[in-house]
């Protein structure tokens, strides 16, 4: 079979490709909403517009890759493909934004604290959340999320992003693969 002929590099290659691309459509839509509103880049729609985003890439980059391999792929290498440019996309973002914190906007991390620490005060607000949950939370926002924001923050993010991202892996595994049909 054609599929399995196929040097696993090639895997790796494609993967990572488009794993730059979707880091690189990850900075796009960070410097445009960095732009535009530091309260949309610090909201849950930034991170679900992501995702979304995200999930289409890797699985038409999945179909693309099994496509090239003759059309037939199983669920193994489906995933790894998909963690993989996941992982290099992450890898990219990261590094992006230890740039934009320390070098292009060493203020941003402050900004953004504020950002999350007044969407998530209404959102609690909405759901009719109790004054003193609403303040605890608050000082422990304002508390943790410095941190995360540090070079060692976002390192330690990225690699628990990668469990993330072998989830997300397998589940759009579920959508690339295509096992060859067994004749009976």
């Amino acid at each position: 079979m054609e599929s399995e002929q196929t040097p696993p590099s090639n895997l790796y290659k494609h993967a990572a490709t488009f794993g730059a691309i979707m880091g690189a459509v990850s900075i796009v839509l960070t410097v445009v909403f960095y732009v535009v509103s530091l309260s949309i880049l610090a909201s849950f729609k930034f991170l679900l517009i992501m995702v979304v985003i995200g999930l289409g890439i890797v699985i038409y980059a999945g179909i693309n890759y099994r496509t090239e391999v003759g059309g037939f792929l199983p669920y193994g290498k489906a995933f790894l493909h998909g963690f993989i440019a996941l992982a290099v996309s992450g890898l990219i973002g990261t590094f992006f934004n230890m740039v934009l914190y320390h070098v292009v906007d060493p203020e941003l991390p402050v900004k953004l604290t504020d950002a999350v620490i007044e969407n998530t005060e209404e959102m609690m607000r909405n759901f009719g959340a109790p004054d003193g949950s609403i303040d605890e939370a608050m000082d422990n926002l304002r508390t943790d999320m410095p941190q995360q924001f540090s070079v060692g923050g976002l390192a330690l993010g990225y690699c628990k992003a990668l469990i993330g991202y072998a989830v997300i892996a397998l589940i759009t595994a579920l959508f690339v693969r295509k096992n060859v049909p067994v004749e009976m």
